[in-house]
């Protein structure tokens, strides 16, 4: 098959964020349905909201067999794969996928396949957890119970953070000669922040329901 980018899709069904250096994606896929062959000319993050039985063809590969993926398991994908997704379960597939636009630091730009699936399929708890570290990136999963809070912390990377459960907030950031403003703020579930390094934030679930939102800092 030819390598002529115009025969290619969109890497996942709907583009919610793009800037210099990452764009954000949703893959949401009903049981049976497919999201086309595409090439992932990136490095790539994908953190799995909604698991299912999913499949991935490439051009001229072989019968597909059913793979059980489960929410919350996170993986780091290099770049060059060219594929289709297909939803081959009777449950929705749903993932956040992070495309690393900003080019890999020397000595950082081979890096292998690497996945974490410690706390798949189980229910979150409250705090911060790091699921996934290498040399590009950091994951990290915040869940916050009504009236829980994190904490004012300095974020030592640009990091984009997406909402997989949204509510109202307080976010606190505090200056450089420690003067603290707040401000609140709803989220909708899908919401993308973009934090830039050196930023020092911190926010308070003011709603009745959890929130979680997971974040990826750029190394």
């Amino acid at each position: 098959m030819s390598e002529n980018a115009d025969e290619y899709g969109p890497v996942a069904t709907r583009m919610i964020f793009d800037n210099d250096d990452v764009r954000v994606w949703e893959m949401d896929l009903a049981p049976g349905a497919v999201c086309g062959l595409h090439h992932h000319t990136m490095d790539y993050v994908l953190f799995i909201l909604s698991g299912a039985n999913v499949g991935a063809q490439s051009p001229g590969g072989r019968k597909m067999m059913p793979f059980p993926v489960k929410a919350r398991a996170t993986y780091f994908v290099p770049a060059g794969g060219i594929e289709s997704a297909h939803n081959m379960g009777d449950t929705r597939f749903f993932e956040a996928l992070f495309e690393l636009k900003r080019p890999a630091k020397p000595g950082r730009d081979k890096l292998g396949f690497v996945g974490c699936e410690a706390v798949a399929g189980k229910e979150p708890e409250p705090g911060t957890i790091t699921i996934l570290d290498n040399a590009r990136v950091r994951v990290s999963e915040t869940t916050l119970a009504p009236g829980g809070q994190t904490g004012v912390r300095r974020w030592s990377h640009d990091t984009a953070m997406y909402v997989a459960e949204g509510g109202p907030l307080k976010i606190v950031e505090r200056a450089d000669d420690g003067d603290e403003r707040s401000r609140e703020q709803s989220l909708s579930a899908g919401s993308v922040l973009w934090c830039p390094k050196g930023t020092h934030r911190g926010i308070v679930n003011l709603g009745t329901e959890r929130y979680r939102q997971i974040a990826v800092e750029l190394k």
